[in-house]
């Protein structure tokens, strides 16, 4: 087995920990994004349920003899 230069090697080091670095971060910043995502959609799921029973209660409130739509 030949042995390469110094600075081969040195050069080789880098080039290898700054694609471990750029794939890392790269994971790293989606799986941010996609749990960001996850939450804010569960959030926003949690208030339109809440807004339409507000809604809901309002409708029985200004009319209590209307048939309840569905």
């Amino acid at each position: 087995m030949s042995r390469y230069a110094w600075y081969t090697r040195v050069t080789d080091t880098l080039h290898r920990l700054t694609v471990l670095t750029l794939v890392g971060g790269t994971l790293y910043m989606s799986g941010g994004l996609a749990y960001t995502l996850y939450m804010n959609g569960k959030k926003y799921e949690q208030q339109m349920t809440q807004q339409k029973a507000l809604e809901e209660d309002n409708q029985q409130l200004q009319s209590p003899t209307a048939p309840p739509t569905e």
